[in-house]
C-alpha cells in the first residue's frame, strides 16, 4: 500500500515537473529580444527630410503697440509777481476760462503808492523840461535881435569907413565909435551863442530825466497790473491752491517753491507723447494720422498727427520722444490719460523676412540654419521688426536662401540632410507653435 502511494506521488511531481519546463520554454520563448536597428543594414534606414523655406524680401509695414501719455497743450501755473492779499478770486477747480478772464485780484496798497510817486515825480520832470525848452526858446530869440543889431551896426560901420577914406568927408572919431559899437554887438551875439549851448544841454538832460522818470512810472504801472491776474488761453482751472484773504508773498514763493495759486492747463487742443523704439524710427512723417486708444473708452479708437519728433534718443532707454498733436473740441480726453499707440512701422527699403520659427535663439545667439546643396550651415543673424508671422532676418544671408521650417541646435553644421518646400499647414503650424512661446 505505501509502496503504491508512493510510486503515484512521484508520477505526479514528474509531470508538474515537466509543465513547469514547458512554461518557462514558452516564455523565454515569447521574450526572445528582436534584433535593434544597429543591427539592421544601413540601406534599411530612413533618411529624416527636413521642411525648409526660402527667405524672401518685402517692404516692412506692420504695427506696434506703443505707450504714450496724453499731456494738456499748455499747461500753466499762476503765481503771484508782487506782494499782497487776495481781495477777490472767481474761479475754482474745473472752471472753464477765457483768454483774458480776470480771475483774481491782489490788494496792494505800497503798489499804489509806488505808482503815484512816480506819476508825481513824472510830471515834475516835465514841467522842468518845458522850463528848459522855454530857456533855449528865449535864447534863440534874444540870438535873433542880437544878430540883427549887429549886423545894423556892422553895416553903418562899413559904409562910415568907406566914407572915411574923403578927406574931410567925416570925422574919424565917428568911424571910431561905429566900430566899437559893431564889436560889442559881436561879443553880445558869442555870449547868447554859449547860453544857447547852455540852455540846449538843460534841454536834454531834462528830456533824459522825462524819459527815466516815465520808465520808472511804466514799470509801477506795470506792477500794479499784476494785481490782476487774467487767463493767458481758453482752457480749464485744475489746481486752486488759494482763497479770498490769503497773504501772497514772492519771497517766501520763491525760497518755499510753494505750490501755484492757481493751474490753468489748454484742454481742447492735447499733446500725445510716445516713446518710439530706436529700430522704429526711420518711419516717422511729419503729418502722418496714428489711432490710440484709451483705458477710459474702451472700444473707442482716436487720432493723433505726428507734429514734434525729438529728433534725438534718450541714452537710458534708446526711444525718441515724438508728441502728436490731438483735436479734444468734445473734452472727452483728459491730461495724464494712458494711452496706447498703434504706431505704424515702415521701412523706405526692402528687407528679408523669414517665418518666425525659422529664427532660433540659443547660447550662442540668434540663427537660421541654411541649407546649401543638402548641407547644413548654421549662420548667425539678428532679429528684426516682426510682421504678422513673418520676421525681418539680418546677417550674412540674401534672397532665395533656404532654410529649415524649425531653427534647432539639433543641426550641426556640415551635416546631411534630404529636404523639401514646408507646405501651408507646416508653416502656419509652426507659427501657431512659435506665437506660444513654443509650449
Amino acid at each position: 500500500m505505501i509502496n503504491e502511494y508512493t510510486n503515484k506521488k512521484s508520477k505526479r511531481g514528474t509531470a508538474l515537473a515537466i509543465a513547469c519546463t514547458l512554461v518557462l520554454l514558452a516564455g523565454c520563448a515569447g521574450n526572445k529580444p528582436e534584433k535593434s536597428e544597429k543591427d539592421a543594414p544601413a540601406a534599411a534606414r530612413l533618411e529624416q527630410v527636413v521642411p525648409v523655406v526660402t527667405l524672401q524680401k518685402h517692404q516692412l509695414d506692420t504695427e506696434l503697440d506703443l505707450p504714450g501719455q496724453l499731456l494738456a497743450f499748455q499747461d500753466v501755473p499762476l503765481h503771484a509777481k508782487v506782494e499782497g492779499y487776495i481781495s477777490m478770486i472767481s474761479v475754482d477747480r474745473g472752471s472753464h476760462v477765457k483768454k483774458g478772464q480776470l480771475l483774481i485780484v491782489i490788494t496792494a496798497p505800497e503798489v499804489d503808492a509806488k505808482v503815484r510817486e512816480a506819476e508825481s515825480k513824472l510830471a515834475a520832470a516835465e514841467a522842468s523840461y518845458k522850463e528848459a525848452v522855454s530857456a533855449y526858446e528865449s535864447a534863440l530869440n534874444k540870438k535873433s535881435e542880437a544878430v540883427a543889431k549887429y549886423e545894423a551896426d556892422k553895416l553903418t560901420y562899413t559904409r562910415l569907413a568907406q566914407a572915411a577914406k574923403t578927406p574931410g568927408a567925416i570925422a574919424q572919431n565917428e568911424v571910431d565909435l561905429a566900430e566899437k559899437l559893431m564889436e560889442e554887438d559881436k561879443a553880445h551875439v558869442d555870449a547868447i551863442n554859449a547860453d544857447i549851448t547852455a540852455a540846449a544841454n538843460v534841454v536834454a538832460a531834462q528830456k533824459n530825466n522825462v524819459t527815466a522818470t516815465k520808465n520808472v512810472v511804466d514799470a509801477t504801472r506795470a506792477m500794479r497790473s499784476y494785481l490782476e491776474i487774467r487767463a493767458p488761453f481758453d482752457g480749464v482751472i485744475t489746481e486752486r491752491n488759494v482763497h479770498q484773504g490769503s497773504i501772497v508773498s514772492v519771497s517766501q514763493a520763491r525760497q518755499s517753491k510753494l505750490l501755484p495759486m492757481l493751474r490753468i492747463q489748454e484742454e481742447d487742443h492735447l499733446r500725445l507723447v510716445v516713446a518710439v523704439p530706436e529700430a522704429c524710427v526711420s518711419g516717422i512723417e511729419l503729418g502722418k494720422r496714428e489711432p490710440f486708444t484709451v483705458p477710459a473708452y474702451p472700444g473707442r479708437i482716436f487720432y493723433g498727427t505726428i507734429a514734434r519728433p525729438g529728433y534725438s534718443l534718450d541714452l537710458q532707454t534708446r526711444t525718441m520722444p515724438v508728441e502728436l498733436d490731438v483735436p479734444n473740441p468734445e473734452r472727452v480726453l483728459e491730461p495724464g490719460m494712458f494711452a496706447t499707440v498703434k504706431w505704424r512701422v515702415t521701412r523706405p527699403y526692402p528687407t528679408l523676412f523669414a517665418p518666425a520659427s525659422a529664427v532660433g535663439d540659443d547660447l550662442k545667439g540668434t540663427f537660421v540654419i541654411r541649407v546649401v546643396n543638402g548641407t547644413v550651415e548654421r549662420v548667425p543673424v539678428t532679429r528684426g521688426q516682426p510682421m504678422g508671422n513673418l520676421v525681418e532676418v539680418i546677417g550674412k544671408v540674401k534672397e532665395g536662401d533656404q532654410v529649415t521650417l524649425a531653427a534647432t541646435d539639433e543641426f550641426k553644421t556640415g551635416t546631411r540632410i534630404a529636404t523639401r518646400p514646408a507646405s501651408e499647414a507646416e508653416i502656419e503650424g509652426a507659427m501657431h507653435h512659435a506665437s506660444a512661446g513654443g509650449e
